[in-house]
C-alpha cells in the first residue's frame, strides 16, 4: 500500500503542482487571489472535449493533440481577458477582487451546467496501455501526466530565472515600484502571469480528466485543493506550493485508499485550518 501511495501520490501531486503553481504565481506577482482559478481547470477539459469532437472528422488521429494545445491557449486567453476586464481595475482592492473572481467562477460554472448538464466527462487518453512498476499497474496516461507536469514546472523555473522576461516577473514580484522605475511594464507582466496561470490550470484539468472524470462542480473542489496547497506552501511562494502539492497528493491518495475519496476533501480543509493556526505563513511562507 505504501508503494501504491508513493506512485499514485506522485502523479496526482504533479497535477496539483501545476494548479497550485499558477495560483501562487498570480498571487506572488500581482498580489491577486484569483478564486476563478478552479474554473480554468474545468474549462481545459471541456474545451478539449468540444474541440476534439468538432475536429476529429478533419484532423483524424491528430485532432486530440491539436485540441489539447488549442484548449490550453484558449483558456490562457480567457484568463487574460478576465484579468484585463475585471481584475486590472480592481487589483488594489483585495476584497473586491475575491468577490469578483468568485462571481465569475459561479457564472462560468452555471454556463457549463446549462450547456453540458451535470454530467461527468473524461478527455480521451493520448496513450493507451499499462506498465507494471513494483507490481503495481500504472497506465501510460498517468506516466505521461507526471512527466508533462514535471517538465512544465522545470520550464517555468528556467523561464523565470534564466530569461529576461522571467527576470522582469521576479523583479515585479519583489518590488513593483522599483520594477517600474527601471522601465519594466508591470501591467504587461501581470497580463503575462494571468495567461500562464490559467494555462497551467487548464493543462492540469486536461491531465486530470484523462485519469478521473470531471464536471462543472469540480471547479470548487479544485479551488479548495489549490488554496490548501498554497497556504501549506506559503502564499506567493511557487516552489513552496510545488512541494506542498506533492504532500497533499500523497495525503489525498493515502486517505482515499484507507478511508474513501470524500475524506480526502475533509483532509484538505483540516490542512488549511491546522497550518493557519500553527504557522500562519505556511511551511515556506513569505511576508504578505
Amino acid at each position: 500500500m505504501i508503494t501504491e501511495i508513493l506512485i499514485l501520490g506522485t502523479v496526482i501531486g504533479g497535477i496539483w503542482a501545476l494548479v497550485a503553481s499558477g495560483f501562487s504565481l498570480m498571487f506572488g506577482v500581482a498580489r491577486i487571489l484569483n478564486f476563478a482559478h478552479g474554473i480554468f481547470f474545468v474549462l481545459g477539459a471541456y474545451f478539449t472535449i468540444s474541440l476534439n469532437s468538432k475536429l476529429s472528422s478533419v484532423l483524424a488521429q491528430y485532432s486530440l493533440p491539436f485540441s489539447i494545445f488549442l484548449s490550453i491557449f484558449l483558456v490562457g486567453i480567457v484568463g487574460l481577458i478576465i484579468y484585463r476586464l475585471f481584475l486590472s481595475p480592481l487589483k488594489e482592492h483585495e476584497i473586491m477582487v475575491i468577490l469578483v473572481t468568485l462571481a465569475i467562477a459561479l457564472l462560468l460554472e452555471e454556463l457549463l451546467l446549462m450547456i453540458f448538464k451535470d454530467i461527468s466527462i473524461s478527455v480521451p487518453s493520448v496513450l493507451h496501455g499499462t506498465l507494471s512498476f513494483f507490481g503495481i499497474p500504472i497506465t501510460y496516461t498517468r506516466i505521461l501526466a507526471l512527466f508533462l507536469a514535471i517538465a512544465l514546472l522545470v520550464i517555468l523555473e528556467l523561464f523565470t530565472n534564466k530569461t529576461r522576461t522571467g527576470k522582469s516577473i521576479l523583479a515585479t514580484s519583489q518590488d513593483k515600484e522599483a520594477a517600474m522605475l527601471i522601465g519594466i511594464d508591470v501591467d504587461r507582466v501581470y497580463s503575462m502571469v494571468a495567461f500562464i496561470s490559467a494555462s497551467f490550470a487548464s493543462l492540469a484539468g486536461i491531465l486530470y480528466s484523462q485519469i478521473y472524470a470531471v464536471n462543472p462542480e469540480t471547479a470548487l473542489r479544485v479551488l479548495i485543493y489549490a488554496f490548501a496547497i498554497v497556504i501549506l506552501g506559503g502564499l506567493g511562494n511557487v516552489r513552496g506550493s510545488i512541494v506542498a502539492a506533492f504532500i497533499i497528493g500523497y495525503l489525498q491518495v493515502a486517505t482515499s485508499l484507507s478511508l474513501g475519496t470524500r475524506w480526502s476533501e475533509v483532509l484538505a480543509m483540516i490542512v488549511i485550518i491546522s497550518i493557519l493556526i500553527i504557522r500562519p505563513k505556511g511551511l515556506f511562507g513569505v511576508e504578505v
